[in-house]
């Protein structure tokens, strides 16, 4: 297989190498010449098994021979051959007597054939064949029947003397198709197959050639020619057709960024620009990305969706509108440009006191001047979310303590989803006795642990 692939690349580039070589020739291409040849066979069967092994032996070719040129070097040519093959096994594995024996074949090469030189022409193509007769010598029952009626190859090679009137050529012969017929009772069976391989080496004897006489094309020598007429003729304008300037070898002064500012007015000739701007661009004073023309705050960097201008700060707080959760009421940075509310909210939280190891308020009737203003930031405030974070004090460990703040900060949601507060702005977080605010060793302190934070938070 690596061979035949070989084979079959250089024949492919032998046929473009000649093709592209014959496009490049100029001069004028001889005419059709044919003839007779005559040539000796060296072949053998080439098989796909190692059972079975063919050596090369002698035979004889007859035929006559069509060349047709594509130029003075590359032509085309086409053979019909009476072609005689002698095959011979070499050696064999089992019971089964293989083919040995004569066959003739009517043979049909064609091929592009390219003079590299006087002397010498490289050739590459195809043969195309077709069996007339066998005859085997060696027994077993093989007749014409059981080979294929046709078969072609790929073919390379040279040619001596191509421009005389007896040529010599030989080429390599490699089978490309299986010679074995389906039918064939004693090779069919096995899975063999046969493939013809080999070279021919012959004489051809020219009997006719046409010439061809290149016509005699009168040489007019014309006046300058200036088509566009700016002074510089065709021959040194590199712009015939279009009136330019000596200076650019006739062409007009050049525009290269295609802004239609020629490069000698142009101050910035390879980036596309205005006139106004004498071929630059609109300028970017505050180098914001969006230029001056645009920009309403042109020396003030900023972005173009406020038109080049700074993020606006509405209330004036120092917090810009874009993360300003209250944007027209001026508030602190801590809240989200928003109100400081830390002392309402931790004034409300002092009134959520636990009955110690419960989750059980010490005032059920929470104090209303703490707990409303807390409602009314939230009526005002519709963004406006709380994180209720309940706490415990240092008595007991963990594994009491957080599930005990869990429930504590569950009891302070409770009361506020009574006052009409939606759920889904109250969050709930346990810390246990990891945050106090007092001193767990005192019994004032660990009362003011038992308590709830309120944590304020917008959303989006």
């Amino acid at each position: 297989m690596k061979k035949f692939s070989s084979l079959l690349l250089l024949v492919a580039t032998l046929m473009v190498a000649m093709t592209s070589l014959a496009q490049k020739t100029k001069s004028s291409k001889p005419g059709i010449s044919g003839g007779i040849l005559g040539a000796l066979n060296y072949t053998q069967f080439r098989t796909n098994t190692s059972n079975v092994d063919y050596k090369n032996d002698f035979g004889w070719a007859g035929g006559i021979y069509l060349n047709v040129p594509l130029s003075s070097k590359l032509s085309i040519e086409g053979q019909g051959q009476w072609s005689v093959l002698k095959y011979n096994v070499k050696s064999q594995v089992g019971s089964i007597k293989q083919f040995a024996g004569t066959m003739q074949y009517q043979s049909y090469p064609v091929f592009l054939k390219y003079q590299t030189s006087k002397n010498l022409a490289l050739t590459g193509g195809m043969q195309f064949d077709f069996l007339n007769t066998l005859k085997n010598d060696a027994g077993g029952g093989y007749y014409k029947r059981n080979f294929t009626a046709n078969s072609n190859a790929a073919t390379v090679g040279f040619e001596l003397f191509p421009t005389k009137t007896v040529q010599i050529y030989g080429r390599y012969i490699y089978g490309l198709s299986d010679t074995k017929n389906d039918k064939n009772p004693n090779v069919g069976n096995l899975g063999y197959k046969y493939y013809n391989d080999g070279f021919q080496f012959g004489v051809k004897v020219k009997l006719f050639a046409k010439k061809v006489i290149p016509p005699v094309v009168p040489v007019v020598v014309a006046p300058p020619v200036d088509t566009d007429s700016d002074g510089i003729v065709d021959s040194l304008d590199k712009c015939p057709t279009v009136p330019g300037v000596a200076k650019y070898q006739g062409c007009p002064v050049p525009d290269t960024d295609k802004d239609g500012v020629n490069d000698e007015q142009d101050k910035c000739p390879t980036v596309p620009g205005l006139a106004k701007y004498q071929g630059c661009p609109v300028p970017d004073t505050d180098k914001d990305g969006v230029n001056d023309e645009q920009d309403k705050c042109p020396t003030v960097p900023g972005l173009a969706k406020y038109a080049g201008c700074p993020i606006p700060d509405t209330d004036g707080d120092g917090v810009n509108d874009e993360q300003d959760k209250c944007p027209n009421e001026a508030g602190v940075a801590s809240n989200f440009g928003c109100p400081d509310m830390t002392p309402v909210l931790a004034e409300a939280a002092k009134s959520f006191y636990f009955v110690i190891n419960t989750a059980k308020l010490v005032d059920v009737k929470i104090t209303k001047t703490k707990f409303d203003p807390v409602l009314d930031l939230l009526a005002k405030y519709p963004k406006l979310q709380l994180e209720i974070q309940g706490n415990t004090d240092a008595t007991g460990n963990d594994k009491v303590n957080m599930p005990l703040s869990q429930k504590r900060a569950d009891a302070v949601k409770k009361a506020f989803t009574d006052k009409g507060i939606s759920a889904d702005r109250l969050t709930t977080v346990a810390n246990g006795s990891s945050k106090p605010k007092a001193d767990n060793k005192t019994k004032a302190g660990r009362k003011e642990n038992r308590n709830v934070t309120l944590v304020p938070s917008f959303k989006d």
